[in-house]
Formats: structure tokens, C-alpha cells, sequence
């Protein structure tokens, strides 16, 4: 896909962080709501299903609760219906009747709750309704989160099956270094979701009232990339921002997807799990796995770390640390440690049966 084919993909999701809605002051700046609502409503009237991930609800109570010395989620407690309530209030202006969907990481980790968030979402949206979602900030606690709204994005991304996914933030792109420290950075026009070295030259700092950061956006669009997901990062204060990137200009930053897209149960485990644990293998099963299509043994692995229950999601490094995909254990972790590196008769001398032949298997593997 290129720019100019963006303003025909049917199924778009946007992301706004913090950071854009916010003031100096962390408190919430409607201007720009009254602006991005206006380009999230100018997409749908021109065909385009939208689903819209929001931050915001912590900067919404702060302005209201200042004074009680509440937490975090007591404050994202009460600026949630806030925030809401003015999107519902924008939105009406244009004819266009919201919902409002929270997600910790538990519902989308679960195959189950996936698929039920999949189906409701496709509805809500081919019924003309624009979802809005954000993290379940007043139950989610650590084990729980997903990190920032960037990682949640790229999730709903794949949940609603969307062509283009858009992280608006404070900068108009990815540069080729950070745009505030060197005057000689340039803005990187169009790349893959998949580069390597744009990881390398992302900053990873992160904004007063956000928790994310331009290296955030880039494993997020990792992620998107993987199951198909073209994305765009781009300024969100711009006026009109959405119109321009939508129409082809050369603004921000497109990421463009993997050319194998992943479909199934593999497009869920590289978006939708955090790793349970961490494998370590030999060169020899690093090989195999990098090659595709070939199942983990125990007898390839070298170090086991974490806890883990058979079913939970691994990641498997090679030698060095790198990451070589992620993939279901089936073994619990206290059996895959006593078979790490034994061949199949040791193993069952050693645990007394032979829980399954491979530590992975294929089907439940995806490369990095």
C-alpha cells in the first residue's frame, strides 16, 4: 500500500495519546478534541469504518479531582465518563452515536475474549457506530496492562481487521535521529514495519503526561505489521492532519506491512500475548526455527526461564539474547527445565513420562 492508496482502505483505527490531547498544564485541550473529532467523523462520512483509541481519562479527572490526592486509576475513575461524555457530545454534532470499550491485556490474551471483542466491535461498527476504546486503567494492574496505548492500539488493529493504523503524537514522523537534540535530523517519509534499523534510530523517551514513546510506536507497528496493518505516524495537533495523510500528502510517516501476513492463531499469538517465559536455544535449534516450519525440541534448548503452565506463551531467544518468535509451551516450566537439551528417551527417564515431543510446536510458532 502507498499514501496515495491510503484514503481507499475500507477499515481504518486511530490512535491519539495523551500527549496530543494534553495542555502544558495536563489538563485536557478541547481544541484539539473538536478538531480530531472533526477528521475522525470527515472518514467515516467518506465510507471509512473508524475505530478510535483513546487516552486521556486520567488527564480528564485530574482536572476535576486535583484537590482529593487520588492514584492513578482513581483518577482515570472519574475522567473516563468525562472524556466520554465530551467525545459523545462532539460526535452527536456530526451525526455519529458512540460506545465506549475497556481492555485490559487479560481480554485479549484469552482466545475466548478475543474472538468475543472481535465480534462485537465488527458489529458496533458496521452498524455505523464508532467504538472507542482505551484501557481499563482503574482495574488494570501491572501483570494486566498493556504497556502504553500504542502496544493496546496495534491490538485493536488486528481485532477489527484494520488496512491502516494511525499513532498520532507529538512529532510529524519517525526522523533519522531525535528532531530536538540534532537540527540535521530528517523526517523518514516511508519505511517497513519491520526495519530493524528504525528501532535503532527511535527515541525512547517518553512525554510528561504519555507513557509511550517514538520506540513504543515502532514495536507497535511491529505488531501491526506482522498480521498486515499498514501504519502512520504522524503530529496530532496538526489541523487537518487526518484529511492530509488520508488524500496522499507527505506527511509523517508510513510504515508499511510484512508481505507474509499472518492469519489464525498465529496472527493472535504475535499481537495479542506477552510471553509467560523465556527459552534459550543452541545455534542448531536456532536455525531450524528460523528457517520455518520446524517444531523446538527440548534437546535444542539450553536455559529456561520464568513460570509457566502448559498453553502459556514463550519467548524464545537465540545464543545471543535475540529474539526469534514467540510461540505456546507444552510444557509446564518446572518440566521444561529438568528436559532442556535431552533427547527424547532421556526425557522420559528423567521426568518418568514424556509430556509432548516438542516444547513448541510448529503450528504454535511464529518467527519474530
Amino acid at each position: 500500500m502507498t499514501r496515495e492508496l491510503l484514503e481507499k482502505s475500507p477499515r481504518i483505527v486511530v490512535k491519539v495519546g495523551s500527549q496530543v490531547l494534553c495542555r502544558d498544564d495536563g489538563t485536557l485541550d478541547d481544541a484539539v478534541l473538536v478538531e480530531l473529532v472533526a477528521g475522525l467523523a470527515a472518514r467515516q462520512r467518506l465510507g471509512q469504518e473508524v475505530a478510535f483509541v483513546s487516552s486521556g481519562a486520567v488527564a480528564s479527572g485530574a482536572g476535576v479531582a486535583a484537590k482529593l490526592g487520588l492514584g492513578k486509576q482513581a483518577l482515570a475513575a472519574i475522567g473516563q465518563p468525562l472524556l466520554m461524555a465530551r467525545y459523545r457530545e462532539l460526535f452527536a454534532a456530526h451525526g455519529i452515536q458512540v460506545a465506549q470499550i475497556l481492555l485490559t491485556h487479560a481480554d485479549l490474551a484469552d482466545r475466548g475474549r478475543f474472538l468475543h471483542a472481535r465480534r462485537v466491535m465488527a458489529e458496533l461498527m458496521a452498524a455505523g457506530v464508532l467504538p472507542i476504546i482505551n484501557e481499563n486503567d482503574t482495574v488494570a494492574v501491572e501483570e494486566l496492562k498493556f504497556g502504553d496505548n500504542d502496544a493496546l492500539a496495534a491490538q485493536v488493529a488486528h481485532v477489527v481487521g484494520a488496512d491502516v493504523l494511525v499513532l498520532l503524537t507529538e512529532t510529524d514522523g519517525l526522523y533519522t535521529a531525535n528532531p530536538h537534540e540534532d537540527s540535521s535530523a530528517v523526517r523518514i517519509a516511508q519505511g517497513q514495519c519491520h526495519d530493524d534499523a528504525l528501532l535503532a534510530v527511535a527515541s525512547g523517551g517518553k512525554s510528561a503526561f504519555g507513557t509511550g514513546g517514538m520506540h513504543s510506536k515502532l514495536l507497535a507497528a511491529r505488531k501491526a505489521g506482522a498480521v498486515g496493518v499498514t501504519v502512520a505516524i504522524a503530529r496530532g495537533k496538526n489541523p487537518g492532519v487526518l484529511q492530509a495523510l488520508f488524500s496522499g500528502a507527505d506527511v509523517g510517516t508510513v510504515l508499511l506491512p510484512a508481505q507474509r501476513r499472518l492469519t489464525g492463531k498465529r496472527s493472535w499469538i504475535a499481537t495479542s500475548l506477552r510471553p509467560r517465559g523465556t527459552i534459550h536455544v543452541d545455534d542448531g535449534a536456532a536455525n531450524a526455527l528460523r528457517s520455518g516450519g520446524r517444531s523446538l525440541l527440548p534437546i535444542g534448548v539450553t536455559r529456561v526461564e520464568g513460570e509457566f503452565a502448559v498453553g502459556d506463551p514463550l519467548l524464545v531467544v537465540d545464543a545471543r539474547g535475540l529474539p526469534l518468535g514467540r510461540g505456546l509451551s507444552r510444557y509446564d516450566s518446572a518440566d521444561a527445565r529438568r528436559a532442556a537439551g535431552l533427547r527424547t528417551e532421556q526425557i522420559t527417564r528423567e521426568i518418568g513420562w514424556l509430556p509432548a515431543s516438542e516444547l513448541i510446536h510448529r503450528d504454535d510458532f511464529v518467527v519474530a
